[in-house]
């Protein structure tokens, strides 16, 4: 009689056990639900396509509608950047471009160039976008070299 009496408690405590982890699953799966939708909206700014090259982008930012960027000098001779483009995958949005170079960064420095343009002006913006970042450049006696990457933050062009 004894034996009929233990055979009902353990399917009741089977039971009660599978509840209390049922419900612990359910809560961590609605928290980690939350979190993941507030985390996920958020824009990691970055540059790619730089590295190992002779213009190497160490950081960016907007000021006043113009792009800022601080270029380092990756190669074994003085650098002397000609052209600078930065636009989405449909057109060109801002350039500089001067004969006698935009700005000549030494062996190993850096230098902080700044890329405005008269129709355009970088604003904030909700969304993460991508944008192509491209260089003309001469270095030593090599001249009409170019390399080109992207960045990514969370801005976008507006019609000045």
């Amino acid at each position: 009689m004894k034996n009929l009496q233990f055979e009902k408690t353990k399917g009741q405590s089977a039971i009660e056990y599978l509840m209390t982890y049922g419900w612990m699953l359910l809560v961590v799966a609605i928290v980690g639900g939350a979190i993941f939708a507030t985390v996920q909206g958020q824009c990691t700014q970055s540059t790619s396509g730089f590295t190992g090259t002779d213009v190497i982008v160490e950081d960016f930012g907007i000021s006043d509608g113009d792009l800022q960027l601080e270029v380092r000098n990756g190669g074994s001779n003085s650098l002397d950047i000609t052209r600078i483009t930065i636009g989405d995958t449909d057109e060109e949005h801002m350039e500089v471009e001067d004969e006698d170079g935009v700005e000549s960064v030494g062996v190993g420095n850096s230098e902080v160039i700044t890329v405005e343009a008269d129709d355009y002006e970088l604003v904030s913006s909700d969304g993460c976008n991508d944008f192509d970042l491209s260089f003309e450049y001469d270095q030593g006696q090599l001249e009409g070299q170019s390399t080109s990457g992207s960045l990514t933050d969370s801005i976008e062009f507006e019609d000045a």
